[in-house]
């Protein structure tokens, strides 16, 4: 079982977002006035030009009612709200990185390979788990390797490398299997069957993280799919089997 965790975060609901800025807002509410004194020394021309920008405050006055409260204005800033600094602008060009006050620019969430629904790319779902599924006699299925004279893990791990090639790189997270799927005369049968008189093959799943590197297999059919995907490709018993084993993000 290959995997390619997050790279995001997954996106949040309405209600973890209004929590998330209620509790930004009460912090920058609550924050130390921001010390101008120590970064600008007083009467330079760096603080006139920090001080132009800045929005001012409404200071207390005798015989005046205030709709929104009495102002609490201490070393220029009115203490009921949260206060905003702006950084003098910079003619140094916007693309410079030393530049501070060029713009943030967000990476989109949603790739290339998102809006064409390319499945064999791993830049796609970037905030979901992908697994590795191959089509095997028609079937899809995790990738499945002969145990030869080695230990379970090893086998995975150099089935992976000649499956998708030697420029990937991955991560077992632990030498003992996950889960085991048996076979009954080529027909999946539960975990507990047991038969002294008829073959069982036994398919041992080794969880492992691709970290680096990218994946280029060769002459087969291969998908990258979350776990909502996965349940339509899997045949249902092999899907009830392994679901418990993928995670829900």
């Amino acid at each position: 079982m290959l995997s390619r965790i997050p790279i995001v975060t997954r996106a949040l609901n309405p209600f973890e977002k209004e929590y998330f800025n209620y509790q930004a807002e009460l912090e920058r509410r609550l924050m130390r006035t921001f010390p101008q004194y120590y970064y600008f020394k007083k009467g330079t021309l760096a603080e006139r030009k920090f001080l132009d920008i800045q929005n001012g405050v409404i200071s207390k006055q005798p015989n005046v009612w205030y709709p929104k409260g009495i102002p609490d204005v201490k070393h220029g800033r009115d203490r009921r709200f949260k206060q905003n600094i702006l950084i003098p602008g910079e003619e140094a060009n916007k693309n410079d990185e030393k530049n501070l006050s060029r713009p943030i620019e967000v990476n989109a969430r949603v790739t290339e390979a998102d809006k064409t629904n390319n499945m064999s790319s791993l830049n796609r779902k970037l905030s979901h788990t992908l697994y590795l599924i191959v089509k095997e006699k028609d079937q899809w299925k995790f990738p499945s390797f002969n145990l030869e004279s080695q230990s379970l893990h090893t086998a995975a791990e150099k089935g992976l490398v000649d499956l998708g090639g030697n420029q990937i790189k991955i991560w077992t997270v632990s030498n003992t299997p996950a889960a085991v799927i048996k076979y009954c005369e080529g027909e999946l049968v539960a975990p507990t069957y047991e038969s002294p008189d008829e073959r069982i093959e036994r398919h041992y799943i080794i969880k492992s993280h691709i970290v680096a590197g990218s994946f280029q297999p060769m002459n087969i059919e291969y998908k990258w799919v979350t776990n909502d995907e996965a349940a339509s490709f899997f045949d249902n018993s092999y899907f009830q089997q392994v679901r418990h084993l993928l995670a829900n993000f």
